[in-house]
């Protein structure tokens, strides 16, 4: 498989640095050490890859403390603001480029909305580039701490840069498992080695760029356990900016189960065929609980049904959503099989994964 080989490659000369395990952890550690941010509450402000990575971690481990202004809603903000103490909150800019206009408009509006006995050099935290970009330029004169990304990280590709790691570093204790997982599943994929085909991600993308040859361009990505929700989120911004290029790629559709089997399994079963499938479950460890033996024989009954179908299922992926010992390594794992998966697959497509021009087009017409 030329695509493989050719990621192979790219891995071995060091040119995908949000994949290079031992600069990733020299580069948070470096950060982490001398950080000082510790609060009851954390408001993570980013949207997009800004925001994302960290956001599925903490729903996996239904993380109470931390809250996402990754919107514009308005309600949303002032609820959250009211309820919390301020003084006892850290507030989190995260933008790439410093000028993100969502980021830049909720750091105004937080900016107004504390009193004048609030400490930002204290309590904001900004994560950018170092350039001359508004973000930093609002660190640098109001005296708050600002970490520097690597400018050749990009968002959706950024799990294990600052950009995830530090906000996840707050609310994880054993966060740096994370990168034990990166490291397995660079390990294995260089030698072309995965314990099962769902695994492999060189056997996940030759076969969905098969179905996406066929005709089958939706990926519908079946969710058993609500904690997943942020997860699916996160695939879906990787496949799409990543792939969806010069009339390539895929449409991931975010399935929740089993609320969705009420409103579209009809169509996913007997609509047009140009579907496939993929599963991730929330394992509750051979729990005996009543509500999680009803998700899982759901589960089940799904596979059976879509493989009488004759549909495809891609994938089928267990995760221990309640093991905080074993959670962290299987994220990492998830997280650099998905990406080896999306570069496989745009080199099979002949795209560039990195860019994304059509999203451009949009912010030209913001005022």
């Amino acid at each position: 498989m030329l695509a493989y080989e050719e990621i192979k490659k790219n891995i071995l000369a060091n040119k995908y640095p949000f994949l290079d395990h031992q600069l990733l952890i020299n580069e948070h550690s470096k950060e982490k050490e001398k950080l000082s941010f510790n609060f009851e509450n954390y408001i993570i402000v980013g949207i997009g890859g800004s925001s994302q990575g960290s956001k599925a971690v903490s729903y996996i481990l239904n993380e109470k403390r931390v809250y996402y202004f990754d919107h514009l809603n308005s309600k949303k903000v002032d609820q959250i603001l009211n309820s919390l103490n301020m003084q006892e909150t850290g507030f989190i800019f995260i933008s790439k480029s410093g000028t993100t206009s969502e980021v830049l408009t909720l750091y105004d509006y937080i900016n107004q909305f504390v009193d004048k006995n609030f400490d930002k050099t204290k309590n904001f935290l900004a994560i950018t580039e170092n350039n001359d970009a508004i973000l930093h330029r609002f660190a640098d004169h109001i005296g708050f701490q600002c970490i520097e990304l690597n400018p050749n990280i990009g968002g959706r590709f950024s799990i294990f840069s600052h950009t995830s790691i530090i906000p996840i570093s707050l609310f994880f204790d054993n966060y740096m498992d994370m990168f034990k997982g990166l490291d397995a599943a660079i390990s294995e994929f260089l030698k072309d080695e995965f314990q099962a085909d769902d695994l492999s991600p060189t056997k996940i993308a030759q076969k969905k760029y098969d179905l996406i040859n066929e005709g089958r361009k939706i990926d519908i990505i079946l969710l058993y356990g609500d904690e997943l929700y942020e997860l699916g989120n996160w695939m879906k911004q990787l496949y799409s900016e990543s792939l969806g290029k010069t009339g390539f790629g895929y449409l991931p559709v975010i399935s929740q189960m089993t609320q969705d089997q009420h409103s579209v399994l009809q169509l996913y079963l007997d609509g047009p065929k140009d579907k496939f499938f993929e599963l991730y479950s929330a394992n509750s460890q051979d729990s005996n609980n009543f509500i999680d033996l009803t998700l899982a024989n759901h589960r089940q009954a799904m596979i059976k049904t879509l493989k009488n179908e004759n549909i495809p299922i891609i994938r089928n992926s267990d995760y221990f959503v309640h093991d905080k010992k074993s959670i962290g390594f299987q994220l990492g794992y998830f997280f650099t099989v998905s990406i080896l998966e999306t570069l496989l697959l745009a080199s099979l497509g002949g795209v560039d994964p990195f860019g994304q021009d059509a999203v451009e087009k949009q912010k030209n017409y913001l005022k």
